[in-house]
């Protein structure tokens, strides 16, 4: 066809081509499949890093069944010069660790305490802090406490018991009190249903000493028993004055620090 250069002299001019907005020619693979690359689609952080804004419906992320791993490389959270803020919102903030704990390092988390120590405020409804198995340990370099003069106060029956050669009461640890009483009452129903009662110390709970000689109680009696030796440990230690003759006694554990 002689009028037709193009197929002679430019056959790529017969090829269609498709261009963007700013004339330049969208960009394919070697199989012909259109290429995105980093200068085609970038995300650009501000200067401070990587803003999310979530919708306000909250922002759900779900982590895969292994747990999801954030590192430094790929998500940077920078504090503000003060430290981390999270602000709560009205209904409270909620976090639950996962099974093994939750563990949180001084690199990964800073808390810097106000000036005069840590602020805790608890919600009208009160603050809530259950300790563990083994107690809450609380020391004064760390948060300072300051209540009002705790009492103790504990009370048991003791029921028809006939044994004239006696046998101890419940052991207090009374090393944080600084007055203690034990207080007995014979409410046995039987006229004659006598009781004696004698309290014993001792340093170790195991070696124990009489700290006041034998008590009688009759049948409605009531007596207190006060330490004249100041030692970690007390009890009661009663017996029957007659076997025939059951005794009801109760004992009461009563002291403040």
């Amino acid at each position: 066809m002689p009028n037709f250069k193009i197929f002679q002299d430019n056959p790529d001019q017969v090829r269609i081509k498709i261009y963007g907005g700013n004339n330049t020619a969208f960009n394919t693979d070697s199989s012909g499949n259109l290429s995105i690359t980093s200068t085609g689609l970038a995300i650009t952080a501000p200067a401070n890093g990587l803003t999310v804004t979530a919708p306000s419906g909250g922002l759900s992320i779900t982590p895969p069944t292994n747990g999801l791993a954030i590192t430094s490389t790929g998500l940077a959270i920078t504090a503000p010069a003060n430290g981390l803020t999270v602000t709560a919102p009205s209904s409270g903030l909620s976090i639950t660790p996962p099974t093994n704990g939750l563990a949180i390092t001084s690199t990964g988390l800073a808390i810097t305490a106000p000036a005069n120590g840590l602020t805790v405020t608890a919600p009208s409804s009160g603050l809530s802090i259950t300790p563990p198995t083994g107690g809450l340990l609380i020391t004064s370099a760390g948060l300072a406490v300051q209540s009002t003069l705790a009492t103790t106060d504990v009370s048991a029956v003791r029921p028809n018991f006939t044994n004239t050669a006696g046998s101890p009461d419940t052991t207090y640890n009374v090393l944080s009190l600084s007055e203690y009483t034990f207080g007995l009452v014979n409410s046995s129903l039987a006229a004659n249903a006598q009781a004696v009662a004698k309290l014993q110390v001792s340093p170790d709970a195991t070696s124990w000493v009489d700290n006041t000689s034998y008590v009688t109680l009759n049948v409605g009696d009531v007596t207190g028993l006060v330490s004249t030796v100041f030692l970690k440990y007390a009890r009661v230690y009663y017996a029957a004055v007659n076997a025939a003759s059951a005794v009801t006694l109760n004992i009461f554990f009563q002291g403040h620090s």
